[in-house]
């Protein structure tokens, strides 16, 4: 596992690729792209307030899994897909 600073640093590469560009290129509406913005702002910026808690990771794991269920339910495929990515980069970066 990962220390949370490297963590931290890897996921903010990986929102910094994607809204250097990443992002526009894989998703098309401008609406949905918005609302995928949000989310993973969202998600790297709870990451930065769970990271240096105990049990960090498995903290954030469950609220990723607690907010794309929200989103899933209210039909927010654009949030739920950006929580999913989130937790793939999470789970490449520890």
């Amino acid at each position: 596992m990962g220390r949370p600073e490297d963590v931290t640093r890897c996921l903010e590469a990986r929102a910094a690729a994607w809204f250097g560009g990443e992002g526009r290129r894989v998703v098309a509406d401008r609406a949905r792209l918005r609302q995928a913005n949000m989310a993973i702002a969202l998600a790297v910026s709870r990451w930065l307030e769970l990271a240096d808690g105990e049990d960090g990771l498995a903290r954030m794991r469950a609220w990723l899994d607690e907010v794309e269920d929200r989103a899933v339910r209210r039909d927010a495929a654009a949030r739920a897909g950006a929580f999913r990515r989130v937790r793939g980069w999470l789970s490449g970066c520890s």
